[in-house]
């Protein structure tokens, strides 16, 4: 259990250093916008680059761990969505936003430093398959069908709807995380060098990543309130930290020759707590209360829930 609480108790400390640096006005609320985004434009993308670019391709890219990853994934909002419209009698836009919720991992912010304390060496490339799922099919998805149930109800009001192919490429796009990915994909496969001075600069903002990012989470859940929606939190939480787990185990099961560690590193990032946007990115669809206080809970729980997963997977 020592070894466990040694891997997620650092992460969590973070977390409540944010948070408590955060409400005692040593870190203003105001600055916590500009923290994400040199964590989300500066650090991470560097971190990304600079792992990649260095990687041979071909022994990162594993379909098998995408495929389980993917499959896991897409379940998981189908079956959110639809205990979130049948049984909570949500319109299929908030049970979009429910499948969310419980489909996209904070694998950026708190996944991969979980992975830095299980691994001796970083699984860089568990880390950058993940984000090629999360970026390149599960937001894709949910936001092709959240866009489509939300067109819909605009035109039975009448009202004019955004295109939704034009919605979707500009998320996808404008993703720093994703741009970071393809240019060390381009830097790997055409086996292109990066000038020293660039690698040891970009190594650089890449170690304030992981740190940085557990305390912008921290300060983040300052003010967060829970109420109202009780069901709706309980259902996405659940789906989060453990549909989305099991449904991962599961499908493991049909890949027996898959490496130990990618098996490892596939369930943790899937039985993360939502990313960290989750807020932003559906607060769009009128629910940024709602996924606020989901993510809190979430958040709060995981403590519990990836504490038992590693030390299960610890003794096994």
């Amino acid at each position: 259990m020592d070894v466990v609480l040694n891997i997620t108790a650092p992460i969590f400390l973070l977390i409540l250093v944010g948070f408590v640096a955060a409400r005692y006005g040593f870190i203003p609320l105001n600055a916590l916008a500009g923290l994400s985004r040199f964590v989300l434009y500066l650090a991470l993308p560097s971190l990304i680059f600079v792992k990649l670019s260095a990687m041979d391709f071909w022994q990162v890219f594993h379909p098998d761990y995408i495929l389980v990853y993917a499959l896991g994934g897409l379940g998981t909002f189908l079956v959110t969505m639809l205990l979130g419209w049948k049984l909570i009698k949500a319109d299929l836009v908030t049970a979009g936003v429910f499948g969310v919720g419980a489909t996209m991992s904070n694998s950026a912010f708190i996944g991969f430093p979980v992975l830095l304390q299980f691994f001796d060496e970083p699984m860089t490339q568990a880390f950058v398959m993940a984000l090629m799922v999360e970026n390149l099919i599960l937001l894709p998805v949910c936001l092709i069908f959240i866009e489509t149930m939300l067109g819909q109800q605009r035109q039975l009001q009448g009202a004019n709807s955004k295109s939704l192919g034009w919605v979707v490429i500009k998320r996808i796009t404008t993703n720093p995380l994703l741009i970071a990915l393809t240019a060390g994909m381009c830097f790997s496969i055409l086996s292109l060098p990066v000038p020293e001075f660039a690698q040891r600069g970009l190594s650089l903002l890449a170690d304030g990543a992981a740190p940085t990012a557990l305390v912008v989470i921290g300060g983040s859940l300052v003010g967060v309130s829970i109420r109202g929606h009780l069901s709706a939190i309980a259902l996405v939480a659940v789906a989060k930290l453990i549909l989305f787990p099991v449904l991962v185990m599961l499908l493991l099961m049909l890949t027996p020759e898959m490496n130990q560690a990618l098996k490892v590193s596939v369930l943790v990032f899937a039985a993360m707590p939502m990313f960290s946007t989750y807020p932003i990115v559906c607060g769009e669809y009128g629910q940024r209360s709602f996924c606020a206080s989901t993510l809190l809970v979430t958040t709060v729980l995981s403590f519990l829930t990836l504490s038992i997963l590693l030390r299960f997977l610890a003794t096994s």
